[in-house]
């Protein structure tokens, strides 16, 4: 049987953004400590991280029963939703001060 519940694509380009982000700093941060340059590897590892944590929560998300897929993928567009309209809140209030 085939599970239709996976995260959302904003959700999955959020955990991208984060991940580049903690992924670079973390090898400028490697990279200041061995004296060697590992910054053009930050987009390779990174894609690495993201892929498996979004194969580790796809099998997580799998195991949800198929009675409860609806709920899950209504859970998962309201994170997406609320994670949207608070973004968009903060963008219109550093605007607002302009």
């Amino acid at each position: 049987m085939q599970n239709l519940v996976e995260l959302p694509d904003p959700l999955k380009m959020l955990l991208l953004a984060f991940v580049t982000v903690a992924v670079t700093q973390a090898l400028k941060w490697l990279g200041s400590v061995l004296n060697f340059d590992l910054s053009g590897y930050s987009a390779q590892v990174a894609s690495a991280v993201v892929a498996s944590i979004l194969v580790l929560v796809n099998a997580l998300l799998s195991h949800i029963p198929a009675e409860f897929e609806p709920i899950a993928n209504s859970l998962l567009n309201l994170i997406v939703v609320l994670l949207t309209s608070w973004g968009a809140y903060k963008a219109v209030k550093q605007f607002g001060k302009y």
